[in-house]
């Protein structure tokens, strides 16, 4: 993973000290653009985040495999992304967004508590690359219930490749949110 985000910071460092009419060429722009999800996430990986999540006192943890992928880089996996839902903590039902890289998980509830309690999360409808740079921008969107209401919730997430670090990007959650989004195309166009 080092020699990726190695690759990034070089053509990021070649982009930002070039002549403004620079036009970079494919093979640095592709080095910069190349991370997205593709095929399913392991076994191996779906256990690692079901081990961390017990670890944090959460239980009732069920994947959704349809939301969870590989990350690559060109042709190589670099990290697996997860969703799903747990009970947080007792009479907490919520989701979750977790990326596994090596053998480091990072894991962040989502909807269920803090600036995003509600009474249920019934699980992530889908997820998404939004910016594909060093410190990856994802979204998720989750369906979610209140006692009077269904919804459907955007939530960006920023992982950072280097650190294997997932938080909540809240401004760029409130933005999108606040313009409706209910798809990532929706939360790409809300967050530009």
């Amino acid at each position: 993973m080092s020699d990726i985000v190695h690759t990034l910071a070089l053509a990021a460092m070649r982009i930002a000290n070039a002549p403004a009419d620079f036009v970079p060429p494919d093979a640095v722009m592709a080095e910069l653009v190349s991370i997205r999800l593709s095929g399913a996430a392991s076994a191996e990986s779906i256990a690692a985040i079901k081990k961390s999540a017990v670890k944090k006192g959460w239980a009732d943890i069920v994947v959704t495999q349809a939301q969870s992928f590989q990350m690559v880089s060109g042709d190589r996996p670099v990290a697996t992304l997860v969703t799903g839902e747990a009970t947080l903590a007792p009479n907490v039902p919520g989701c979750f967004a977790a990326v596994v890289q090596g053998n480091r998980v990072a894991l962040v509830p989502t909807i269920g508590q803090g600036e995003y309690e509600t009474t249920s999360c019934d699980k992530p409808v889908a997820v998404g690359i939004l910016s594909p740079t060093e410190s990856v921008s994802i979204g998720a969107i989750f369906k979610s219930y209140s006692p009077n209401a269904e919804s459907l919730e955007p939530v960006a997430l920023r992982w950072d490749a280097s650190a294997n670090t997932l938080t909540i990007d809240a401004a760029q959650s409130r933005k999108a949110s606040l313009a409706g989004a209910q798809s990532i195309a929706d939360m790409r166009r809300a967050i530009k």
